[in-house]
């Protein structure tokens, strides 16, 4: 059966749990040693407390260190108290995390064998904290001023300079002021290579907003073109205080640490930028490479050069990268190299200005952030239980496809097509009946399927696009998908509220991509993702999830991806139960001459039984099932 040319389904191509409890334990060497000595382990009780004495009703999270840093166990408050088991004399931090709260850093002692003891700590609201208040960001544009703004971006976006200028020109009129404005003049200036206006636009957005990030980062670029590497390091110093967590000043800063032979310090620049930016910032392990030659660590220094080449196999520096890897593998081949020096990072001797506008391009304002461009942040000190978080995840996304499996919806989609400005052009809204279920075709391959209305039919979408299965990506948190991805924990986080682990997720590149697909007429084209998924510290539900291509796919035009999906429970209460479901899953997504934001949300959930024997087919649901959504619902 022949498909119609412009009918395009983005669906799941293939989506099975284990959990335990995560409870305080020591190390099982340390559990071990004390259970063979005749000494009973102690243990710690802690108690925490609001400020009125009550015991905590909000989730936290308490880490037990000992003396060197290493963890002594990692508990999860639900009623106030948490005990620590196995311990031996010593001392321990005890830290506390808790939503709303100020964090608790305090010293335990514990002196003998067999020892229980009970500590009873009360919290301190933030609130009550000295907050300096960060200095105003940039004026709000008016609509009209924001069109032009946008328009002019996406015009230095496709290289039409004088698409931009007529831009640019009407949003000075109405915004002359703004630094945005600004900036993107200086950007018009430096496509056209008039590098002395495009400085003056920028430090003139600098002056109105000091902490104008892109002005910052456009102008410590042009002093690294003009070798003047001390004040690129101090405008880049700049531009990573107002954005901590943006891997590509720290990226930079580490090559005009690296040019100004303060190695130490480009080390901890490119080690901080790869922390952030992960496969993104390959181009620090170049810098963090030389440096650690420069400290005789060539062992590091190879392992670096290596990560590079397999991130950045082509380019200029690769080919530098390959001839160092080379001569270090081979050291009897190498050319003596004069003490004290190293080569210069391919930065400093290519002239930077025909990438510098490809560099500092703003992303597209109509498509949200990668989620690799910067790392939300996170707890810094707080210990993070990685296989305990795969453990009890993988046994939520179990729950999560017994529940798809029985219950009904309301879904509103809401469609919008993007024009090459990045503005909306066409809108569209739509309402179904929604019901779905998740089977498994064969050992360790399953599949989704989606029913609106009653039909699989994917005609009921606007513009002929069908987006299916978004909402169980999940699935990358699954026992059997799992092992696709190289999964990272990058902290705790005070999400929504609450308190939830951070764990950010790439697929392997030894292994197939199983969980999307493009399919376009009656080809199907896998595609990887990487993404960053909260997962709550009090219930280990995924509560967040946003993915990202792993790298576009030309055979398709597919050029940017962007999903969100949230979750949230729902309560039963003629059944007595709770389940975690999806509450909205948004897609963004420039493929061939389309550009899309699309957004489903579902509402009005009804449980229904099914039969464990019975084979889930096509359910006879009518457009009705469900009602009109309550006053005030959106």
């Amino acid at each position: 059966m022949l498909v119609h040319p412009n009918r395009i389904t983005l669906g799941l191509l293939s989506l099975v749990a284990a959990g335990v409890l995560l409870v305080p334990l020591a190390s099982s060497h340390q559990a071990n040693q004390q259970m063979q000595g005749p000494e009973r382990p102690a243990s710690l009780v802690v108690s925490v407390r609001m400020p009125d004495g009550s015991p905590l009703d909000t989730p936290a999270v308490v880490n037990l260190n000992t003396f060197s840093g290493g963890s002594a166990g990692i508990g999860v408050f639900r009623s106030g108290t948490a005990e620590f088991t196995n311990l031996t004399p010593a001392s321990y931090t005890l830290e506390i995390i808790a939503a709303g709260y100020q964090r608790v850093t305090e010293n335990v002692q514990i002196m003998n064998w067999g020892e229980r003891q009970q500590l009873s700590i009360s919290l301190t609201p933030e609130s009550t904290r000295s907050v300096i208040s960060p200095p105003p960001g940039s004026p709000i544009l008016a609509p009209n001023a924001e069109k032009e703004v946008t328009k002019a971006l996406e015009a230095l976006r496709a290289n039409k300079s004088d698409d931009a200028r007529k831009h640019l020109e009407k949003a000075s009129h109405m915004a002359p002021s703004h630094p945005d404005v600004s900036y993107l003049w200086g950007m018009y200036y430096a496509q056209i290579k008039d590098f002395a206006k495009a400085k003056a636009y920028w430090e003139k957005a600098v002056q109105i907003s000091p902490r104008h990030v892109f002005s910052l980062a456009a102008l410590a670029q042009l002093a690294s073109q003009n070798s003047d590497y001390p004040a690129a390091t101090d405008y880049l110093l700049r531009a990573s205080e107002a954005a901590p967590s943006a891997w590509r000043y720290h990226e930079r800063l580490a090559d005009t640490y690296f040019n100004q032979r303060q190695y130490e310090e480009a080390q901890k620049q490119a080690q901080r930028a790869l922390e952030l930016g992960k496969e993104r910032a390959a181009g620090a392990q170049f810098v963090l490479a030389q440096a650690f030659l420069h400290s005789n660590d060539s062992h590091a220094a190879m392992k670096a050069l290596t990560a590079f080449l397999k991130s950045r196999p082509s380019g200029p520096r690769a080919v530098e990268a390959q001839k160092l890897l080379d001569n270090l593998q081979k050291p009897e081949l190498a050319a003596p190299t004069p003490t004290g020096s190293a080569p210069m990072p391919a930065s400093a001797s290519q002239p930077p200005a025909p990438s510098l506008v490809a560099d500092l391009m703003p992303p597209p304002k109509w498509m949200p952030p990668d989620v690799d461009d910067s790392m939300p942040a996170v707890e810094s000190t707080a210990s993070c239980p990685l296989q305990k978080i795969q453990e009890e995840a993988g046994s939520r996304v179990s729950d999560f496809v017994d529940a798809v499996n029985r219950i009904a919806a309301t879904e509103s989609l809401e469609n919008e097509v993007i024009d090459h400005s990045g503005l909306p052009v066409r809108r569209a809204s739509q309402n179904y009946s929604y019901v779905a279920s998740v089977r498994q075709v064969r050992p360790g391959m399953y599949v989704m399927e989606e029913y609106r209305n009653g039909s699989m039919d994917i005609d009921q979408f606007p513009e002929r696009i069908a987006t299916l299965g978004l909402t169980a990506l999940v699935m990358v948190f699954h026992p059997v998908y799992m092992e696709d991805y190289e999964l990272a924990c990058e902290g705790l986080s005070r999400w929504h509220g609450g308190l939830a682990w951070q764990v950010h997720f790439r697929q392997k590149a030894d292994k197939p991509a199983r969980l999307r697909s493009y399919r376009v007429n009656s080809r199907s084209f896998s595609i990887s993702l990487r993404g960053r998924a909260w997962i709550s510290a009090d219930n280990f539900q995924i509560v967040s999830l946003e993915t990202d291509l792993v790298s576009p796919v030309p055979q398709i035009q597919l050029r940017a991806e962007h999903v969100a999906v949230e979750y949230m429970p729902v309560t039963f209460k003629s059944h007595h139960q709770e389940l975690w479901l999806p509450e909205s899953a948004e897609i963004y997504f420039d493929y061939g001459n389309r550009r899309m934001h699309r957004r489903h949300h579902f509402r009005d959930y009804m449980l229904f039984a099914v039969d464990e024997r019975q084979q889930i087919s096509v359910p006879k649901v009518e457009a009705d099932v469900a009602g009109p959504p309550p006053p005030g619902d959106d």
